[in-house]
């Protein structure tokens, strides 16, 4: 493939470890100033993948590229900086020093280093730590200062492997978009990972999704949302997951519509040309909690809704999200924060089923998305 030019990542890269495919066949570049982040459950091969263009982990074929350069370079020659979720600081520095290190490494003048020190560690909110020996530092300030090491220079590409897992809620949110912050100044290309969609949703400019090794997605967060490839990304990415409701492709009076169970959820739509071929078999319907709504049938007989019954509530202050038993199956639906439904209460449901994603109920593969 042609590369773009300042890109860093892999191409076409496989690594084999005991024998065992560990990541096949993955093209995945970040552009200058592009932060991606790679998503995907635990062992899909995330870290493997920021190891490998570290250098720590050699590939059995293809090419790591940094800032659009193919190299087989020693780590060290690389000039990235890199967050890992186990931070290892050295216990003879302080804090400082540990921050500075990197600086000093390529040549900064001791000066400019401690400037910059000092500059990173009020934005971490670190000042108060500058002088301690990391013996003294809780998990999530190692943590923190990992990331202050790695910030506080212009490397190559910025690697950071689940580089919040020790900081609490409220943390995170405020350092993922320092971060964010961070790469969009200096230009560098950022590879993220993390097994966070909600990280991964709020500051990626795009996201790969990451299954056994093989990179089965790469789009915009909005894109991977509304145009999920797969149940599979559609089921990891949005919170809660999307409900899988078997139905069959059913069309009457050239008008489409999902047999449920007993009732027959009409899109009001001729079927679409992608679906033609499915009329009659059975699909996987995917339903998105804000499509779901509760129904009062009797003011409308001919409004598509399901009868069902409450076996779970979680409220949220905002939001309710009840799971709701219907034709067999469970279904997750986002309602106000008022709603006082409780467990074992009757509810129907109205449910767009022009909104609805259709896969395949055999590879799981997308077939119809809604307009949006």
């Amino acid at each position: 493939m042609a590369v773009p030019p300042g890109v860093t990542g892999l191409d076409r890269a496989t690594v084999v470890r005991d024998g065992s495919v560990v990541l096949h066949e993955v093209t995945l570049l970040a552009e200058p100033g592009e932060l991606l982040v790679v998503l995907g459950p635990s062992g899909s091969g995330k870290s493997t993948l920021l190891r490998a263009i570290a250098g720590l982990d050699r590939l059995s074929a293809g090419t790591v590229l940094i800032a659009g350069t193919p190299t087989s370079s020693q780590t060290h020659q690389r000039d990235l900086a890199m967050v890992f979720e186990r931070t290892h600081l050295n216990p003879v520095l302080d804090v400082a020093g540990n921050m500075a290190f990197g600086l000093l490494l390529h040549q900064t003048p001791k000066e400019e280093a401690q400037r910059k020190v000092e500059e990173q560690a009020r934005l971490l909110r670190l000042s108060r730590l500058l002088k301690r020996r990391p013996t003294g530092l809780s998990a999530g300030e190692h943590g923190q200062v990992g990331i202050g090491r790695a910030l506080v220079r212009v490397p190559k590409a910025f690697l950071l492997d689940e580089p919040l897992a020790h900081l609490d809620a409220q943390e995170r949110v405020r350092m993922r978009h320092l971060i964010a912050d961070a790469v969009k100044a200096t230009g560098v290309s950022t590879i993220y990972v993390t097994h966070d969609q909600t990280e991964a949703l709020s500051i990626a400019d795009r996201i790969a999704v990451l299954n056994a090794g093989e990179v089965v997605q790469i789009a915009r967060p909005q894109d991977l949302y509304l145009r999920p490839a797969s149940i599979f990304v559609a089921d990891f990415v949005g919170h809660p997951s999307l409900t899988q409701l078997p139905a069959r492709l059913v069309e009457s009076g050239g008008m489409a519509g999902y047999r449920v169970g007993a009732r027959t959820l009409p899109t009001w739509a001729p079927v679409p040309p992608e679906l033609a071929g499915h009329v009659g078999r059975e699909v996987i319907l995917g339903v998105r909690p804000e499509d779901i709504q509760e129904a009062a049938p009797d003011s409308d007989p001919d409004r598509a809704w399901l009868p069902g019954t409450v076996v779970a509530a979680e409220r949220l202050g905002s939001d309710t999200y009840l799971t709701i038993s219907t034709a067999g199956h469970r279904i997750v639906g986002r309602f106000p924060g008022w709603n006082t439904a409780r467990v074992g209460d009757a509810i129907d449901i109205t449910v767009d089923a022009a909104s609805m994603h259709v896969f395949d109920a055999g590879t799981g593969v997308a077939l119809h998305h809604p307009d949006v």
